[in-house]
């Protein structure tokens, strides 16, 4: 991308090695910025057309994570979450 304004927005996020968003941490990564979850945060995120929040349990790989979803009167569900799969709140 040539816009002189995403170019000085990733210098500037360059400058600061990583920095906390709501439910995770965005780093420049080869210069994408990536964002990425620790156990105990809560996150969203779509599964068959629903939107649905959990607390990552395990981070299994760079982009999958672990996820425990309660339910009421049926208790806790686990997921295998993918990035993509991740929405904002």
């Amino acid at each position: 991308m040539n816009d002189p304004h995403h170019n000085e927005y990733l210098a500037a996020v360059a400058a600061m090695p990583e920095h906390t968003v709501s439910g995770g941490t965005t780093r420049l990564i080869d210069g994408q910025l990536v964002t990425t979850y620790a156990v105990g945060d809560r996150i969203r995120w779509t599964d068959k057309g629903r939107t649905l929040a959990g607390v990552v349990v395990e981070v299994l790989t760079h982009d999958t994570y672990h996820v425990r979803r309660h339910v009421p009167d049926r208790g806790n569900l686990h997921y295998a979450v993918t990035a993509e799969q991740i929405v904002p709140f």
